[in-house]
């Protein structure tokens, strides 16, 4: 059986030692009856500091700047050539003069 490893001691800190009931649901530290917070959800339980820095995220959540989501690409209009259609020509005249040998790539710049 595990022991709980919350430390306690003001000035020599030491484990616990109390028998070990459960885990926190976050670092997954043994925890006894004394040192386990219990959460919402039932069965849940987290040690002190995992709580309270639980409990300081809900507080202030990050910006939502922060939080990133995947772009999505504009839509056309209905009837409308897409934009990648009007610049087609350019595209397919560089594609044209690209020719694949399969084996070697060379790289000759060109002059503007």
């Amino acid at each position: 059986m595990e022991t709980c490893t919350v430390e306690t001691g003001l000035l020599k800190k030491k484990p616990c030692g109390a028998n070990g009931v459960t885990h926190c649901a976050n670092c997954e530290q043994p925890l006894c009856r004394q040192h386990a917070v219990a959460q919402k959800t039932a069965g849940k339980f987290m040690c002190k500091e995992c709580d309270a820095a639980r409990k300081e995220f809900e507080k202030n959540p990050p910006p939502a700047a922060a939080v990133k989501k995947p772009a999505e690409p504009p839509k056309p209009a209905p009837g409308a050539a897409p934009a990648a259609a009007k610049e087609a020509p350019k595209e397919a005249a560089a594609a044209a003069k690209t020719v694949d040998h399969g084996d070697a790539l060379e790289f000759t710049p060109s002059k503007k």
